[in-house]
């Protein structure tokens, strides 16, 4: 009784001062976690930004959900990359986009909205649901796929991925299907269900973003400053054997299983006759302005290039019949011409983590532009029906 007392005076102490907040993630049955409706926090970890959540649950500002009268919607699904709380919401590329469509001749006497659907740490299966049960209520004209290669090929692997707090699509008799302990376990939604309502307790909060704040802080201190990439250097949650082709039987069932989703989401926005973008982001070490350390991390793991996993999205939408913008080259020959770090902040080490103001300002820009040809077109694409290798 008095540890609960204890912990009661805590957490009404902490919320009154202001030192202590609610986290910004909450469970949800279909995807395991989703942004909390209303909730909001200054973020200083990486970057500095001021981040809300409006009532829908969106990193943005508030929408009707009803779409108004001559309006283009375009809905944005992705990861941390597209959820940006590194930036100010105004910063962003989902932001960047709709004032960049404003001068689009195709949109010309419509007024643009763009609602941004990302949260952190999902994978395309997560998205895909989130399309499914969340986006369809606003009815987008175009639907947005924004993959982050860095980590979401993994994501997608009930095999690699490592947080199983989540949906995962499996192949039984040549067809995707939802499988995995979340799917199939009532006790271990239970468990997930209980791992994130315990964050809208400030006292919890607090006491694990003190504990992230120690160990940044040890990391900092006992790193070396880096201002290029080391022979062989990783970079912390990413993948390094996203860069060539699979060479195991896992890494193979991933790249599969994450190409059917990819083309799955397609369809879904088909079938709801939506225009559909596949944006493949970037990396820090693909675009890290140094191509002598972009060399050194090549050779030191054996590969011919940074591009692959672009370049063999880029050869599904061909097959599938669907648009997909590679940003990867476009930043690396950008970064390199100005010499320019599109990521990193201040407050981290330049050259990896997320996209600074610069990186959204220049992928909001080229994102905008495709999508102004996209909608120039009379309609849709059919939904393809070639079959995925």
């Amino acid at each position: 009784m008095g540890v609960a007392v204890g912990l009661v005076i805590a957490e009404v102490g902490l919320r009154v001062s202001g030192l202590g907040h609610p986290g910004l993630y909450i469970y949800d049955r279909y995807t395991g976690w989703r942004l909390d409706p209303g909730a909001s926090l200054w973020q200083t970890q990486e970057g500095h930004a001021h981040v809300v959540v409006n009532s829908a649950g969106m990193r943005d500002r508030e929408h009707t959900v009803a779409k108004p009268p001559h309006t283009i919607r375009i809905a944005f699904l992705g990861d941390s990359f597209t959820e940006a709380k590194q930036v100010p919401q105004q910063d962003t590329f989902c932001a960047v986009v709709e004032r960049d469509l404003r001068s689009c001749p195709a949109a010309a006497g419509k007024n643009v909205e763009t609602l941004n659907f990302g949260c952190d740490s999902y994978g395309t299966a997560q998205e895909l649901e989130t399309l499914r049960h969340r986006v369809w209520p606003f009815s987008p004209d175009v639907v947005v796929l924004a993959i982050f290669t860095g980590n979401d090929i993994r994501n997608d692997s009930i095999v690699l991925e490592g947080d199983k707090c989540q949906p995962f699509f499996s192949y039984r008799d040549g067809e995707l299907v939802l499988s995995g302990a979340f799917e199939e376990s009532p006790w271990f939604r239970f468990q997930c269900m209980m791992r994130f309502d315990s964050q809208r307790f400030a006292t919890l909060n607090l006491l694990g973003e003190l504990r992230s704040a120690i160990r940044a802080r040890w990391r900092r201190r006992h790193a070396a400053p880096l201002q290029r990439y080391q022979a062989g250097a990783s970079e912390l949650g990413l993948d390094d054997w996203i860069y060539r082709p699979p060479q195991t039987a896992d890494q193979r069932e991933a790249w599969k299983v994450a190409e059917g989703e990819i083309e799955m989401v397609h369809q879904e926005a088909a079938r709801h006759g939506a225009r559909f973008l596949a944006v493949t982001l970037s990396t820090g070490v693909q675009v890290y302005p140094d191509p002598a350390a972009r060399r050194d991390y090549t050779q030191r793991w054996g590969m011919n290039g940074l591009f692959y996993p672009d370049f063999r999205i880029k050869a599904l939408g061909q097959r599938m019949g669907f648009d997909v913008l590679n940003i990867a080259p476009i930043f690396q020959a950008y970064a390199d011409a100005h010499h320019v770090f599109l990521h990193g902040f201040s407050n981290t080490r330049l050259g990896t983590g997320h996209w600074n103001a610069t990186g959204h300002r220049l992928g909001g820009g080229l994102i905008a532009q495709r999508l102004c040809e996209i909608l120039a077109r009379p309609a849709p694409f059919a939904p393809a029906s070639a079959e995925i290798k």
